[in-house]
């Protein structure tokens, strides 16, 4: 209760002060039907199909000769439980400061990674298909399922076309001795027809940096995994994970074509009681996309998924419809299918687990689910 009471102190505070400070939120949920989850189905409501429930803030102060001060909060919650998400932080989506300037944007906070500012608008995940699209348990972080504590980021203005990213992050950087050094760089492109990035990443320590374990592992102790998906569960106590990854989108008329692609490697894994693997993993996400635009209220959206872990397989077909009933609501559907072969992360018989749902018993698993988003 008393983060709420702060949380609500310093959105009045910004609003009344700031020359440009706006409220926001967005409230998603859904009915979904799943075939398997531990060997039942299961119909149960699920906040954030498209995208998590959630508010936020932003505050804009105007300066001379083109430069402004910004800030942004975000933080996400179930619409469902009305429980915080992101850890149980206020504002754990988001929350940075920075400056604006005809010589790009300067940010310093807990930001994203440019995995999703490069990728996620060329993604099925971000086209039509929301979180359950996202590459194998969104392992690549291509989604935002994890946000970065305690790092600076720089977005270049555009030339020609073109856009530049870079991010970096200093071990402890955010006081807290386990978190590992990050950075990344990303290089963008757009016309009118086409869209494309390119990006590279690197996170130390991301049990801790990351995924918000509580401790570090050590090799031969316990370790209490953050991750509950199978996929890479056991790999999580990698010393670094380093990604890689570019996507492009072709639109013609009403038609929207993309493919994109990602290397999540982890590497130098710390063998712990929850970790059983030892060495380094790779998954290699392939995605083929395509959209169809039916009228100006109507959006079509398929795309496949294809990826290739250490030890296992992934394959994933996604299928979605939206219907714009106005600018602030949505309403959707979406079907989801996805089968795994192989041996997963934690040494057993790999089990589908799409994103976001409990692992299915067996290789098969696959969901629908329909919904409304509605934006303020």
């Amino acid at each position: 209760m008393k983060r709420f009471v702060a949380a609500a102190a310093l959105t009045m505070a910004l609003t009344c002060h700031a020359e440009n400070a706006v409220l926001y939120g967005a409230l998603d949920d859904g009915l979904t039907y799943t075939t398997n989850q531990s060997g039942h189905s299961q119909v149960k409501l699920t906040n954030g199909g498209l995208g998590s429930s959630k508010f936020g803030l932003l505050v804009d102060f105007k300066l001379d000769n083109g430069y402004r001060v910004i800030g942004h909060l975000e933080g996400g919650f179930d619409i469902n439980t009305g429980k915080l998400a992101n850890g149980g932080r206020v504002f754990g989506r988001q929350a940075f400061a920075g400056v604006e300037s005809p010589y790009g944007v300067v940010t310093l906070g807990r930001q994203y990674d440019l995995v999703l500012d490069s990728l996620i608008g060329l993604s099925g995940a971000g086209r039509f298909g929301g979180v359950a699209a996202s590459h194998a348990s969104d392992q690549d972080n291509m989604w935002g399922s994890y946000s970065l504590t305690g790092v600076i980021k720089y977005n270049s203005p555009v030339f020609a076309g073109f856009k530049f990213a870079a991010l970096y992050g200093p071990a402890g950087g955010a006081s807290e001795s386990t978190v590992g050094s990050k950075h990344s760089v990303s290089v963008s492109y757009a016309n009118e027809a086409l869209s494309s990035s390119a990006f590279y990443s690197y996170i130390g320590k991301p049990a801790t940096s990351l995924y918000d374990a509580g401790a570090s592992p050590v090799a031969g102790a316990s370790f209490v995994n953050p991750i509950a998906s199978p996929i890479f569960r056991g790999y999580v106590s990698a010393k670094a994970l380093v990604e890689t990854g570019a996507g492009v989108n072709y639109r013609r008329g009403q038609a929207l074509v993309g493919f994109t692609y990602t290397s999540t490697r982890f590497e130098d894994v710390v063998r712990t009681s929850s970790t059983p693997f030892s060495g380094t993993a790779t998954f290699n996400n392939y995605e083929l996309l395509a959209t169809y635009k039916l009228t100006s209220a109507w959006l079509l959206g398929a795309s496949y998924d294809y990826t290739k872990g250490q030890t296992a397989t992934y394959q994933q077909w996604n299928a979605g419809a939206w219907c714009t009933l106005s600018k602030q609501v949505l309403l959707y559907a979406l079907l989801y299918r996805q089968q795994a072969t192989g041996v997963d992360s934690t040494g057993q018989l790999a089990v589908a687990a799409l994103p976001y749902m409990g692992p299915s018993s067996t290789g098969e698993q696959a969901a629908a689910r329909v919904g409304m988003r509605m934006t303020f």
